[in-house]
């Protein structure tokens, strides 16, 4: 049987979450919360809270970067998470190469291997977090990520998982099941 409470505390450290870094002009935000939110237009959501100096960037910026990197990371998503842009250039700190993003002010970390350049297209307040939701228009994706099916190679790429408190983990690639469906 499960133990059942109403006092939630932080419930979204029941399950991991996949970890993007945020790119709004030279400043790089780790969020454990984001997700596709439509294929067409293609939209992606990030919550930020307005604590955050990434959100007061997001409320005059006209766009953002959406960065994935993988376990091999997680020292730098942890630090980058720790420090707050206001008071430190993080990209310096940190020695962090970067790539230009083409149509956005954001940042491309070459340790991606895959990032999207986003227009802002919607921000509203849900909570303590607003949802920023942006129109993917570029995608950049390192060759060496993918299969040749276009799809991302799960013995190459180990992504970050956030499990709360700094705890980070990733994939047993052994592991990937593909289930068939049923021709009917």
């Amino acid at each position: 049987m499960m133990h059942k409470t109403e006092q939630l505390g932080k419930f979204y450290y029941l399950f991991p979450q996949t970890v993007a870094v945020i790119g709004v002009g030279r400043n790089l935000m780790p969020a454990a919360w984001h997700t596709p939110i439509s294929a067409k237009p293609p939209l992606y959501g990030i919550l930020v809270s307005p604590k955050r100096y990434t959100y007061e960037l997001l409320k005059s910026e006209k766009g953002f970067t959406v960065n994935f990197l993988t376990h091999k990371q997680a020292d730098l998503i942890a630090k980058l998470g720790s420090t707050s842009g206001r008071d430190v250039d993080k990209l310096s700190r940190f020695n962090i190469a970067t790539e230009p993003a083409d149509r956005v002010s954001g940042t491309i970390m070459s340790i991606s291997y895959a990032a999207y350049e986003c227009e802002k297209y919607a921000m509203h307040e849900y909570g303590d977090h607003f949802l920023v939701v942006g129109r993917i228009l570029l995608i950049h994706v390192a060759h060496d990520a993918l299969r040749k099916q276009e799809i991302i190679d799960e013995k190459k790429v180990l992504p970050v998982l956030y499990f709360g408190k700094d705890r980070y983990l990733t994939t047993d690639p052994n592991s990937l099941a593909i289930h068939k469906k049923k021709q009917r």
